[in-house]
């Protein structure tokens, strides 16, 4: 940036600290390019900076992200606004305008108990299942276990979601049940998942294997690993071609 603006210099003044005879000036068509390579860099930097970005950051305002994540986290929960805000990390008064737009619209139901005023994400509307799908996998305890999966790098080969959260029918006190298959193990996942707890206010169980064992059991028909495979899953890292992989059997093979 620094050389851009001495050569823009060099141009307009016809001097500069640079050995150049006094009013040469740069061609047009050299400083033309010199700007266009200058804002193309900016460009290039701008899309980094977006591909960083979760396509949910650009459907959802940050508060009303938190709301849905919250609510349609735990979607038979009754939330009081001051124990919403206090959830967030907010005041009750910066959530009020949010809330009025979510329950006008049908994304959550309200309730008046006295003076206090309760809101539950609204599961009879029409667009429940895909909106808590997205909830789920990208603002929910699905993106957050993502997030501890990216930082084990290749030391997690495959990890998923099973049970009810996957199968998106848990209550408020469900607990999030996680496989995860690789190097990592539970003295490794703890201290991430007691902090997760602590955040989303549910248990988090994992169980490890390497993929020696992982494939192994499955091979033997262990009931539980065979039941994850042919159960719902959230996949936290890898997919469906890569689990078949490491188990040695399609998904829905039975014993």
């Amino acid at each position: 940036m620094l050389f851009f603006k001495e050569l823009l210099l060099i141009h307009l003044s016809g001097s500069s600290r640079y050995p150049v005879t006094p009013g040469a000036l740069l061609p047009s068509s050299t400083i033309i390019l010199i700007i266009s390579l200058y804002y193309l860099r900016i460009l290039r930097l701008l899309l980094r900076i977006m591909r960083k970005k979760r396509p949910v950051d650009a459907l959802f305002p940050k508060t009303r992200r938190d709301i849905l994540a919250t609510t349609y986290g735990q979607p038979d929960r009754w939330w009081y606004l001051s124990e919403l805000a206090e959830h967030l990390r907010t005041s009750p008064s910066s959530l009020q305008r949010e809330l009025r737009s979510l329950a006008a619209s049908g994304l959550l139901r309200r309730r008046q108990d006295g003076r206090r005023t309760y809101f539950q994400a609204e599961s009879d509307s029409p667009i429940y299942p895909e909106l808590r799908g997205i909830v789920t996998k990208t603002m929910g305890v699905a993106s957050a276990l993502q997030e501890v999966m990216r930082k084990f790098g290749d030391r997690v080969a495959c990890a998923f979601l099973h049970g009810s959260v996957a199968r998106r029918d848990e209550h408020a006190l469900s607990d999030a049940d996680i496989v995860v298959i690789g190097s990592v193990g539970l003295s490794d996942l703890s201290p991430a998942l007691r902090a997760l707890e602590k955040k989303f206010e549910r248990e988090f169980n994992a169980t490890c294997y390497s993929p020696a064992e992982f494939r192994r059991k499955a091979r033997e028909g262990n009931h539980f690993v065979l039941s994850v495979l042919s159960g719902e899953k959230v996949f936290l890292k890898g997919d469906e071609d890569e689990l078949e992989s490491l188990a040695g059997r399609p998904l829905g093979a039975g014993a």
